[in-house]
């Protein structure tokens, strides 16, 4: 018996609460997370940088080095063409290209996922009717992004 009440004291009580926890599993469930890189690479992909990766790629795959390449298996031969498009200046150019636009990009990237998360945190408050934890974590994301 003692031994019962210790191991339920050691549980916190569940409550109708919300948590971080909440939070973070409706904006994945939602697919914000989704939307947000999807965003991002749409605008890679209407970028500069990805038609000179494309160009690349496909200069790698009608050299003569990758002539082997027609004669392996698809496996070995997207193996052996994703080192060699690594090793190239292309690739090192979309990670360049990629530091720089999400750094521009990064106080509307805080502001849309702040809004997402306020919009959820108002969701969960109404559903509940009562202030929570991760309400206040929220909170204190929104007053700590608008510090930064």
């Amino acid at each position: 018996m003692a031994e019962q009440l210790s191991n339920h004291q050691a549980k916190p009580q569940q409550s109708n609460q919300a948590t971080t926890e909440d939070i973070l599993t409706i904006f994945k469930r939602r697919g914000l997370f989704d939307s947000l890189r999807k965003s991002l690479f749409t605008d890679f992909k209407e970028s500069s940088t990805h038609e000179s990766l494309i160009a690349a790629i496909e200069s790698l795959v009608e050299s003569d080095s990758s002539a082997t390449l027609a004669t392996r298996n698809r496996g070995k031969a997207a193996a052996l063409l994703e080192g060699s498009v690594n090793r190239s200046e292309a690739f090192g150019n979309v990670n360049k290209y990629i530091d720089e636009h999400v750094s521009t990009r990064n106080e509307e990237l805080k502001r849309k996922i702040e809004d997402m998360v306020r919009q959820i945190n108002t969701e969960l408050r109404t559903a509940t009717g009562t202030s929570t934890e991760a309400q206040k974590d929220a909170t204190k994301l929104e007053t700590n992004g608008n510090r930064q």
